[in-house]
């Protein structure tokens, strides 16, 4: 029993000691910012555009269904050259027009259009597409045509390929097929659009995390999607820093001088107790309902919001230290007030904002993922993770009949990033603190 008590405590111990120095935080930080520096060349796939064909695919090879019901294996003159239909459908009834046919044995081709940038997923990759491709050889309404009788044609695929932007199926007719009789099938291909790859070396329809609601690359917004969040934190938390603490420091300084010096004071703090008052949620509905859903008013708007925190902590540390032996050793030598606030104050509050910066980088984070949630401040199709997860949990219950729910992975993948950073950020702040602080570090 000992023993096991004194394994836990090591390695409760263990644990806490791997966070308290930033390996795991720091490291997963690291790791996220320079996925989101090298993106572009990371991300397989364009994170921007998809395939509606391939749309909530799950991981692995995904190949998305090109439909082309009601192909005309015999096409008259009239339909290449669009005759009206009513006229068609009187040739229909028309017996002593010739029928047109395809004599038993004959081997023919179909031709579609594909996209220049479309081919077929070789999904075993044994080089044959036939195998890959279900083909639907019946169709109930024949056209739309008003015919009791449509069988379907007895045909064998022999081949199917690509050249440009057309694709081709060479079939080889076991029947005579004759016009308006039995020349009517459906044609339902897998195919991959491959205008998103960017890499020629990437295998054809490979998703390592599947599709979104609209065919994209979910992997690919992921990598995007790191770049974008790290961008705004840094953004918003270096300026909200900057400008709190400067004028924190300049209000501290300041604060009960005399010839009405304490003005600048009161007027900074009165500032901050009203901005500290107001909803910030609420500022950006409001905002966003005035000019819209733009990242750079989401971006001001985090900044002006960031700042209280620094103002009101470096005020109070600057209120001490202005009275201090040194400050008074920098006027009597004849120091000017930059230099002292500068020189000599600045570097005491460096541990004060590596603590609150990263305390705001993690609230800026949850922010921006709550908004996004309610669609608010950044447009909807960009790859931040509150999109990520607003998009993904419009289809949370899809697959509640058959109890699968394959899309959940899609909500819980951005909102454990966005949750580990946060953590991350505390940690790294929480070691900051006891590295930087005087009174808190330990001798070794």
């Amino acid at each position: 029993m000992i023993l096991i008590k004194n394994f836990a405590v090591s390695i409760i111990y263990n644990v806490k000691t791997l966070f308290k120095f930033p390996v795991l935080s720091g490291g997963f930080l690291l790791l996220i910012s320079i996925l989101g520096l090298l993106a572009p060349i990371i991300a397989p796939y364009d994170p921007y555009v998809g395939d509606t064909r391939a749309r909530l695919k799950p991981p692995g090879i995904v190949a998305g269904q090109y439909n082309l019901q009601n192909f005309d294996l015999i096409k008259t003159e009239d339909q290449i050259n669009q005759k009206p239909r009513w006229e068609q459908l009187l040739d229909i009834e028309n017996k002593s027009l010739e029928k047109l046919s395809i004599s038993e044995g004959s081997i023919e081709i179909i031709e579609f259009k594909l996209g220049p940038k479309t081919n077929f997923v070789d999904v075993n990759r044994n080089g044959n597409y036939i195998d890959e491709i279900k083909f639907d050889q019946f169709s109930e309404n024949c056209l739309g045509l008003s015919q009791n009788y449509c069988p379907k044609p007895n045909i064998t695929f022999l081949k199917i390929y690509k050249e440009e932007a057309n694709g081709y199926i060479e079939y080889r007719a076991n029947e005579d097929i004759v016009n308006n009789i039995n020349d009517i099938l459906s044609l339902d291909l897998k195919v991959i659009r491959e205008d998103t790859k960017k890499w020629s070396w990437w295998p054809s329809g490979l998703y390592l995390l599947g599709t979104d609601t609209i065919g994209r690359d979910y992997f690919s917004r992921l990598i995007y999607g790191a770049r974008w969040n790290l961008t705004l934190m840094l953004i918003t938390g270096v300026t909200g820093s900057i400008f709190g603490t400067s004028l924190g420091i300049i209000s501290g300084w300041y604060a009960f001088k005399p010839k009405f010096r304490w003005i600048i004071d009161e007027v900074i703090i009165r500032v901050v107790d009203m901005t500290s008052v107001v909803p910030i949620l609420l500022i950006a509905i409001m905002t966003t309902l005035i000019l819209g859903n733009k990242i750079w008013v989401f971006t001001i708007i985090l900044t002006l919001f960031t700042w209280q925190h620094f103002v009101r902590i470096i005020r109070g540390k600057t209120l001490s230290l202005r009275e201090s032996e040194h400050i008074n050793a920098a006027r009597i030598s004849g120091a000017s007030t930059s230099r002292i606030l500068v020189k000599h104050i600045l570097p005491f509050h460096i541990n004060d904002m590596m603590v609150i910066a990263t305390f705001n980088c993690a609230m800026i984070i949850t922010l921006e993922s709550v908004l996004c949630f309610f669609e608010i401040a950044i447009p909807r199709h960009w790859t931040a993770w509150g999109n990520l997860i607003k998009l993904a949990s419009d289809y949370w219950n899809e697959g509640w009949v058959t109890g699968t729910y394959p899309y959940r992975y899609q909500v819980a993948i951005p909102g454990g990033l966005i949750i580990c950073t946060v953590f991350s950020l505390n940690f790294l702040g929480d070691w900051f603190r006891d590295k930087l602080d005087p009174k808190l570090r330990q001798l070794e």
